[in-house]
């Protein structure tokens, strides 16, 4: 029961820093930020001990502080008594790693950037076997190698044994497709922007086909504005791209000569009154949200 409430409590001081709640000034929790400052009387009282404790500890939460779990950054810092003491253990076995979720560290899973460190004994010893597996294989997320999915960019490379073998069909079917996500490729949608729609990646692996076969003659840098129930202007509003999808049908026939790099601002109900070649009356003076 006690725990639950905990939780509740937390969950709620944290939507209070973010919304600004004044009922939690003077609740007998020390909050953080703007309600430990003398305007908020150091959050109605509540925080003078800390404070007194803690007298150069600038943090969001300071409950956290001594909760008997090591928090990292701000939190592990002289200021803050190394967590209120927390995090002293952790110090003593890692004295310059610098992660921020203490936590992560040898929880039995391989995690990147700042833990897979010698400082930080290689994620606690987690990554030592993708290191000895993969040792110039530098990704954020290592556990993602060999998860079965496909994963592009620095994924898959020799370095990484190819996304740990999971992208080896895909590179035999497309050796010269460099996306981020292979698995958008083939997936029945297609992705019309990009490297993805192109002959190197079997156009989306044959998902823009009929998008193709429709606007073969359009070319546009974003194609996926093509029908997005916007109007836009340009190359977009051209036959050879049916004139943005058919999204700018209605806007040709009420402003045939109405030439504006983004139509869909005409009539929106704001007067683009710092673009002159909205306020003409070709542009109905910019579909009326200017006469006045």
């Amino acid at each position: 029961m006690w725990l639950r409430w905990w939780r509740l409590h937390r969950i709620q001081s944290e939507i209070s820093k973010l919304f600004g709640v004044p009922e939690v000034i003077g609740d007998g929790h020390c909050d953080g930020g703007e309600y430990n400052t003398e305007a908020c009387g150091f959050d109605g009282g509540d925080c003078n001990e800390f404070n007194k404790k803690y007298p150069n500890c600038d943090v969001n939460s300071p409950e956290r502080v001594g909760d008997e779990r090591c928090n990292g950054g701000e939190y592990n810092t002289e200021a803050c008594g190394f967590d209120g003491g927390d995090c002293i253990e952790f110090n003593e076995k890692y004295p310059n790693c610098s992660a921020f979720i203490v936590d992560n560290i040898g929880d039995g899973e391989c995690d990147g950037e700042e833990y897979n460190t010698e400082a930080c004994g290689f994620d606690g010893g987690d990554c030592t076997e993708f290191n000895e597996k993969y040792p110039d294989c530098d990704v954020d997320d290592p556990d993602w190698i060999g998860d079965g999915q496909c994963d592009g960019g620095p994924y898959n490379t020799e370095a990484c044994g190819f996304d740990g073998g999971d992208c080896i069909e895909f590179n035999e079917k497309y050796p010269d497709c460099y996306v981020d996500d292979p698995d958008w490729i083939g997936d029945g949608e297609c992705d019309k922007w990009g490297e993805y729609n192109t002959e190197e990646c079997g156009f989306d692996g044959g998902d823009c086909a009929e998008f193709n076969e429709k606007y073969p003659d359009c070319d546009v840098d974003d194609k996926y504005l093509l029908g997005d129930g916007k109007c836009h202007g340009g190359e977009y509003n051209t036959e050879a791209c049916d004139f943005d999808g058919g999204d700018c049908a209605e806007f040709n026939e009420k402003y045939p000569d109405c030439d504006v790099n983004n139509p869909y601002l005409i009539g929106d109900g704001e007067c683009q009154n710092y673009m002159d070649k909205y306020m003409t009356a070709e542009c109905g003076y910019d579909g009326g949200d200017c006469l006045d």
